[in-house]
């Protein structure tokens, strides 16, 4: 009996076993944004029993004791843990990690908290970037970014001009930019906007250093969006609309006719005004409604997919932008494909392909904006029909009074375009042998082909329009580089203190250019099907081409040691070899330290509640310049011919074209950077100020070479290591983030002011340049401020002529003998009664006092908006089209000139009399009266957007927006855009401020629509 009770217990026992075991199943999500989570592991807490997550963020489980703790993991999630209390169904919501959601920063070869940064490092996000839809990313850094200037040159396809903390060079000033651990140059329009994830701005050496000679105007590292393990996720995003310019406000044919005669009148000369245009032209012509289109088409389309499993993450993408000119003529479109994937095969290895062709086309916006303001109004835009001939170029007409060229006739006849097919490679394999070792190879290669086709038709309007023979030119290039970098990285902690991470590397870039261009003239006729270059005269040609490259060679490290989060202390150094140096000089060495004291972390801090962070930082470093001509140390030989003998006979010769120099060496720049990082109230508030110095040594300069005297078609300049220059200012910036209940808003100041000086610059007297008539705009002499404007002090207008006969040395001389009442009275500086160049001064300076930007957002349930300002202050602007439309040359002139010219006494104290002969060169002298405040604040973005209810829209995410980009400017400046380019054309950075009628920045409305599901 005793037995079988005990086998009864035994059964009993072995049931209740039996019902406590369970299968449980459920759905792992994200708190986020709800999505399923693919490759999330749950498991029985302190048993091998296991399970991953589904491509619905499914699992099921079995065997689990209905008292069991099941655990949710995920990497970069909160773990989870669970009692099952006997639930068969458990769903859980995983959050990100507040370790991991600390904001990554991504540095120079690695990455690194925010909280850790030891150097001037900024980051811009992807979803900042795209808010603004422009072919260039970094038109969007803008007023977001302390101590970047942007200039955007307005028209399709004009690269962005980008200065990080001033200027230290004469040299180039464009950043470095380098795309997923690539350099790729400094250009970047050919990348898509919406692929990219963020942008990291390393403005300090202690951060730019490790990419030594190439890292002198700054870096910025850009990444691209990747995949994530999960079910794909496809967003397709599309903005259309359009551009336009504001319209000048130009004189009618009538206000033109008497401002055109008036000059004469008051000169006491008979005017040669013709008018024809009374008859053939009676209601005159608007040439800027004839030749500037109201709108101008843009648009912009983005599709991606990205997902993966545990094994295989993707992120592909297709994007489609356009961009018209104001003119029938000029565009530039860009189709972009990428595909960046990563496999890991197991915990030690994992490798990475990223792939991202594109094409790009576009069509030369012809120049015509001054033309159109400064046409003579009463011409027509072609002549009668009963004039007409065969050849449509030579049907329109040629002004009636003035020398401007017929805009439309130039738009007509405008035929240059071009078209780059390129592909980006880019290859990585990663190995962690050990735990906290890791070994990286990555190989890139950016390889893309030009052609550009040129058409000049052969026209006749008069002796002074024309071309007389047609010619056509077809141009082939190649641009071909790669780049190898291997680096190990060992991160470890010691004693849960110290915290160590030591990189060592290796890298190996080429970079290859091949050019080819052939031409002809005198084709048989203009027509389309004559346009090849087989078609021109073989007695009127030329071809050329030319092949070069350049490669270095960089070994570099890096260590970064912090103690319990609280004293941090980096290091690096970076050793570049380049084939642009001659023996002896190639090889330069590229060190920089930073650290900071994280003030918050020391106990005498613990009991306060002011600040929430409090870091204090500084960092020193050197990088470098290499960027000159490839062939810069060699001298060049050309052919030619001379004459030789008594008898001149004809003889083939060389001669010396270039000159080298085979001493040249690295430009260098030192930085130092000092800054204090706070946050207060529960780090809503935060603050940062910087103080930085920089400056250069050994500048490489191209100048000029006197010993090419006397010699044939010898190039004049070479190249010298002659300058130096200093940049040097502040920075602060001030940042807002709350959120109350459904309502969230931000708030961003940034401010900043840099000053430029040269030290010293080529050794020879002060470099002028900016050309004005005959004269110079700018001066920049050793030991000044650069690029400020050199002239003539205006010091109003005579009124009468006891004041001509007033203005007199100290012996009675006149000091303008010339003048006569309404014209500028210019100050005699130097006393001597010449007015001449000793009587010049500074007289402006084109770079501000001090940048702003403010950058606003909220949002409330499903709407968002957002705001953006860019703004400077102080800075002034050399406005030639004061002097370009005042009547002076015969152009048009502004509406109301006439009423506000000089005509008597008192009748105006700032614009001088209408003169066609201008003796007391008013408008030919560089003077005070073209310089005006430059000071403007543009709201560079308004956006509005709702997002509908999911289940109006199956579940998915519908955005819509209305967005308007440049809407308005507050300015007192008089021109068409107070925010002018900041290079000229040739692509100095020292000659700037000047308004020459560039491309103005158009306003551009946009409506959007953004969809994921």
């Amino acid at each position: 009996m005793k037995k079988q009770l005990l086998i009864v217990c035994l059964l009993l026992l072995s049931l209740c076993s039996y019902a406590q075991t369970l299968t449980v199943k459920g759905t792992v999500t994200s708190a986020s944004d709800k999505e399923p989570m693919i490759g999330a592991t749950v498991q029985v807490k302190g048993t091998g029993n296991g399970s991953i997550t589904g491509l619905d963020g499914d699992y099921i489980l079995t065997n689990v004791s209905s008292n069991a703790v099941l655990v949710f993991s995920s990497i970069g999630f909160d773990t989870q843990e669970i009692p099952v209390n006997g639930k068969t169904v458990i769903n859980v919501e995983l959050k990100e990690s507040t370790e991991l959601l600390e904001e990554v920063v991504v540095i120079g070869y690695g990455t690194v908290k925010k909280s850790d940064l030891t150097s001037s490092i900024s980051t811009v996000k992807g979803e900042e970037i795209t808010q603004t839809v422009t072919g260039n990313a970094m038109d969007a850094l803008q007023g977001k970014v302390n101590g970047v200037q942007v200039a955007s040159g307005g028209g399709p396809g004009t690269t962005p001009k980008v200065l990080i903390r001033g200027v230290t060079t004469v040299n180039g000033s464009n950043p470095l930019y380098v795309v997923d651990g690539m350099p790729v140059g400094d250009n970047i329009n050919f990348l898509n906007s919406n692929d990219i994830e963020s942008m990291e701005v390393l403005k300090d050496a202690s951060a730019a250093a490790i990419y030594g000679t190439r890292a002198s105007n700054g870096v910025i590292l850009i990444t691209t969006k990747k995949g994530k393990a999960g079910k794909a996720n496809i967003n397709f995003t599309t903005s259309v609309g359009f551009q336009t310019i504001a319209k000048p406000n130009m004189a009618n044919a009538s206000e033109y006719k008497e401002v055109y005669n008036k000059r004469y009148t008051n000169d006491g000369a008979t005017s040669n005004w013709n008018d024809t245009g009374a008859t053939t032209n009676p209601g005159g012509t608007d040439w800027w409604d004839t030749v500037v289109n109201k709108t101008a088409l843009v648009q912009n389309y983005a599709l991606s997919v990205a997902g993966g499993t545990d094994k295989l993450v993707y992120n592909f993408s297709l994007g489609y932008y356009r961009n018209n000119s104001q003119f029938d003529v000029g565009y530039w479109d860009k189709i972009n494909i990428r595909l960046n994937t990563e496999y890991t095969f197991n915990k030690y290895v994992k490798m990475g392909v990223d792939i991202a062709p594109r094409m790009e086309s576009w069509e030369d916006t012809p120049d015509q904006f001054s033309s159109a303001m400064g046409m003579d109004p009463t011409t027509p835009v072609f002549k009668p029909e009963s004039e007409w001939v065969d050849n449509e170029y030579n049907n329109y007409q040629r002004s009636y009074n003035n020398q401007v060229w017929n805009p439309a006739a130039s738009i007509a006849r405008s035929n240059s375009n071009s078209r780059e097919m390129g592909a980006i490679l880019n290859a990585y394999l990663q190995v962690n042998p050990i735990q906290k070792l890791t070994l990286r190879t990555q190989f890139g290669t950016n390889a893309h082909f030009r052609r550009s086709d040129s058409f000049t038709p052969e026209f006749s309007l008069d002796p002074l329009e024309k071309t007389d023979l047609n010619e056509i030119s077809r141009q082939s290039q190649e641009w071909l580089d790669w780049n190898w970098t291997n680096t190990i990285t060992y991160a470890d902690t010691f004693a849960e203190k110290h915290n160590l991470n030591v990189m060592a590397g290796f890298t190996a870039e080429r970079y290859a250019w091949y050019n080819t261009k052939a031409l002809r003239r005198d084709l048989p006729s203009n027509m389309d099907q004559m346009q090849e270059v087989n078609a021109g005269n073989a007695d009127n040609a030329e071809a050329y081409g030319e092949t070069t490259f350049n490669s270095m060679v960089s070994f570099l490290g890096r260590v970064m040691y912090n103690y319990a989060n609280r004293y941090y202390i980096s290091a690096s150094l970076r050793a570049d070899g380049s084939s642009r140096f001659p023996s002896g000089n190639k090889y330069a060495l590229f060190p920089s330290v930073s650290a900071s004291w994280r003030v918050t972390s020391e106990e005498f801090m613990q009991d306060q509640s002011l600040f929430s962070d409090l870091k204090v930082r500084g960092g020193w470093g050197r990088v470098g310049n290499q960027n000159i001509d490839n062939n810069a140390t060699l001298t060049l030989l050309d052919q030619t011919q001379y004459y030789f003998g008594t008898s001149p006979t004809l003889a083939n010769g060389y001669y010396i074209s270039t000159v080298g120099n085979d001493q040249l060496k690295w430009e260098t720049v030192e930085d130092w950077n000092v800054g204090l990082d706070m946050s207060f109230l529960d780090s809503r508030l935060g603050v940062t100020f910087e103080y930085f110095q920089k400056k250069s040594k050994d500048m490489l300069y191209e100048k000029q070479n006197i010993f090419a005297i006397g010699y044939p078609n010898w190039n004049s300049t070479v190249w010298m290591n002659v300058g130096s220059m200093k940049a040097y200012g502040w920075e602060l910036g001030i940042d807002w983030r709350d959120q109350k209940g459904d309502f969230s808003y931000n708030i961003g100041l940034n401010l900043s002011s840099v000053r430029n000086k040269a030290i010293k610059f080529s050794g020879d007297g002060p470099i002028y340049t900016g050309g004005f008539n005959s004269d110079q705009i700018i001066c920049n002499e050793d030991g000044g401020l650069i690029s400020r404007f050199y002239g003539y002090v205006a010091d109003g207008l005579f009124q009468n002529w006891e004041e001509v006969y007033a203005h007199t040395d100290e012996h009675g001389n006149l000091i303008q003998p010339n003048a006569q009442p309404g014209d500028i009275r210019f100050k005699d500086l130097n006393h001597d009664g010449n007015l001449d160049a000793n009587d010049k001064t500074y007289i402006g300076n084109p770079y501000p006092d001090l940048m702003v930007g403010l950058n606003l957002g909220f949002a409330y349930k499903n709407i968002d908006f957002a705001a953006n300002f860019y703004g400077t202050i102080g800075n002034d602007i050399f406005n030639t089209t004061k002097g370009y439309y005042s009547g002076a040359n015969g152009q048009n002139v502004w509406a109301g000139t006439l009423n506000k010219a000089w005509d008597g006494e008192g009748t105006s104290y700032d614009i001088p009399r209408l003169s066609y002969n201008d003796l007391n060169l008013n408008y030919q002298r560089v003077s005070s009266f073209y310089v005006e405040d430059g000071s403007y604040l543009r709201c560079k973005l308004l956006q509005i957007g709702y997002t509908l209810p999911k289940q109006w829209v199956g579940g998915a995410n519908l955005r819509i927006s209305f967005s308007a980009q440049n809407p308005f400017t507050i300015t007192g400046y008089s021109g068409m855009d107070p925010e002018r380019p900041m290079l000229n054309a040739n692509g100095s950075v020292i000659e700037t401020g000047i308004d020459n009628i560039a491309y103005p920045n158009p306003r551009t409305f946009l409506f959007g629509i953004d969809f994921k599901f």
